[in-house]
């Protein structure tokens, strides 16, 4: 992709196991994942259906603005679910820059899951292009703080 600066930037997308585990709801040693990041993590089949679509959704967001959350990125992508309705997809992710390696940056992606009507605190937001060129220079968005800042939609 290119920047806001005008250099092509190649960018690696890994994924955390929590885009498709989840926190145990009850005992059930069938849906235990040993190598979880989450100590029990449970497999979710609903997360892990909606992680398949994960590749194409990173591309939707590289053309579009994320949200700045604490140190990270976050991005609310409509999607259908496995019934046929459309929510608000959340994936939380961060850009860090790498040396060494044929890529320019690393986007690790942390999370993502169906959002509920918890809250989500954001602090504005940033095309992902400008994002990709403030990382390359070390540097992070801004925070607004101000109370009446825009957030993201979840319905």
């Amino acid at each position: 992709m290119t920047d806001t600066s005008g250099h092509a930037r190649r960018i690696a997308v890994t994924f955390s196991d929590h885009c498709f585990t989840r926190v145990a709801r009850s005992h059930d040693p069938a849906l235990v994942y040993p190598d979880s990041d989450r100590q029990p993590g449970h497999f979710c089949f609903d997360r892990y259906q909606l992680s398949l679509e994960l590749p194409s959704h990173i591309a939707t967001v590289t053309r579009g603005s994320v949200w700045t959350v604490a140190g990270d990125s976050y991005a609310a992508v409509p999607v259908e679910d496995n019934a046929g309705n459309t929510i608000v997809y959340r994936i939380v992710s961060s850009l860090d820059r790498v040396k060494g390696l044929p890529v320019a940056l690393h986007m690790r992606v942390k999370t993502a899951y169906p959002a509920d009507s918890t809250p989500f605190v954001t602090f504005g937001s940033v095309r992902f292009k400008h994002l990709v060129a403030l990382r390359m220079q070390n540097k992070r968005p801004g925070r607004i703080t101000d109370q009446n800042r825009k957030s993201p939609r979840v319905s």
